[in-house]
């Protein structure tokens, strides 16, 4: 394996970066820009681009002849004996194509950069067409669910470190059509859920930036400010004449709790509105299964678990179940570390046990059917990406 420095205009799509990449930013600190194990794409390389970025460490498995390069290492040496036959690499299949999420994900990003806080004509039009585009996005997305025979969704491929904001958007969005469709909703009204999932933490553009991004506890101050972007952005979207009372309610309402303990207004029970309920799913489920600046991850499993503690207590026991026998947990080809320190591929997720999929051993033929009660003592105790694996595992 060979490891190359290039200037990032010589960049390709299908290169894969062999070490993270940062910017600096204008207080002189450094930011994550992209990381050590990503595929680039026309979207990556146009950001590494714009930020200035100005080279790139990439991966090759043969030498690069073609463009101007400086060799850090030399090919790796003879394969350790002892190291566990490699697998051939099979990406996991996405719920949408990059094209679809490149489109959503730059027209959150533009509906953020709105200025709400003129009302100027100028900004009204372009708050207009910002939200045109969303629309655009959402009854793509809707018709992509729609159409999917085995009906499940996941998440995976769209979870984005340094972008969170808008990611998180598209992955509430995704998540919420899915369990509405489980819901028996009409299209129609799976496109107006989308376009609030989608829009539901617009609320935040008018937060201060420095509360938003901050690493650690928010003091009672901050955290007050915070929990008021739900109200903010549907007022906002309301004064505007953007959306309806179904779109701003969905969006004011979706911190409720169905005990009564939520904000703002402390609804219970059935007085929280439908599209409301969905959302706070599919919002704490992404929000704890996504990388944070202050946390790793949680598991799929572990996100399981806690949404379902919090049936009748934070949510509604019916979105609940909607959601989950929507959301594939586990995909095919996830690569998973066991309980018993082995790691192995998800080699298929029956729809009744997707908390314990049937996994084959990594570099054998072995196969684990974690629903079994022989096997109960195994648990996936991680979900890794290929940049994450141990010295000696690899792909052919």
């Amino acid at each position: 394996m060979y490891t190359y420095i290039i200037d990032v205009k010589h960049a390709q799509a299908g290169m894969t970066l062999a070490e993270s990449a940062y910017i600096t930013t204008a207080s002189g600190s450094s930011m994550l820009a992209a990381r050590k194990g990503m595929q680039l794409d026309a979207t990556m390389i146009k950001m590494l681009t714009t930020r200035n970025v100005p080279s790139i460490e990439i991966l090759s498995v043969t030498e690069i002849t073609d463009i101007p390069v400086v060799v850090k290492n030399a090919p790796t040496p003879k394969r350790d004996p002892n190291a566990p036959p490699p697998e051939t690499r099979v990406y996991v299949k996405n719920s949408i194509d990059n094209k679809l999420k490149e489109d959503a994900v730059e027209s959150i990003k533009e509906l953020f950069k709105c200025d709400f806080s003129s009302e100027s004509e100028k900004n009204r039009t372009t708050a207009f067409q910002c939200v045109k585009n969303i629309e655009s996005v959402v009854d793509n997305l809707v018709e992509v669910i729609a159409s999917d025979s085995s009906g499940l969704v996941h998440i995976a491929n769209l979870k984005d470190f340094d972008d969170y904001t808008y990611h998180h958007s598209l992955s509430v969005a995704i998540l919420s059509i899915a369990t509405g469709r489980e819901l028996g909703l009409d299209e129609a009204t799976l496109a107006k859920l989308g376009r609030c999932a989608m829009m539901h933490d617009i609320g935040k553009q008018m937060v201060p930036l420095e509360i938003i991004t901050k690493r650690g506890i928010l003091t009672k101050d901050e955290f007050e400010t915070v929990k008021n972007h739900s109200v903010l952005g549907a007022v906002k979207l309301q004064s505007l004449g953007i959306g309806d009372e179904e779109m701003w309610n969905g969006i004011m309402y979706h911190h409720e709790k169905v005990n009564g303990k939520g904000y703002p207004k402390q609804l219970k029970g059935d007085a929280i509105p439908l599209f409301s309920k969905i959302v706070a799913v599919a919002d704490v489920y992404d929000a704890v299964t996504s990388y944070r600046s202050y946390r790793s991850p949680m598991l799929p499993t572990e996100a399981f678990n806690i949404i379902f503690k919090d049936i009748n207590i934070a949510f509604d026991g019916k979105i609940v179940k909607a959601f989950f026998s929507k959301l594939d947990l586990y995909p095919v080809n996830t690569i998973v570390e066991l309980s018993d320190g082995r790691l192995a591929i998800v080699a298929e997720s029956d729809h009744s046990f997707r908390l314990r999929p049937t996994v084959k051993v990594w570099g054998s033929e072995e196969l684990i059917y974690l629903a079994a009660a022989a096997n109960k003592e195994i648990e996936i105790v991680a979900v890794m990406n290929p940049s994450e694996l141990p010295a000696g595992y690899d792909f052919m």
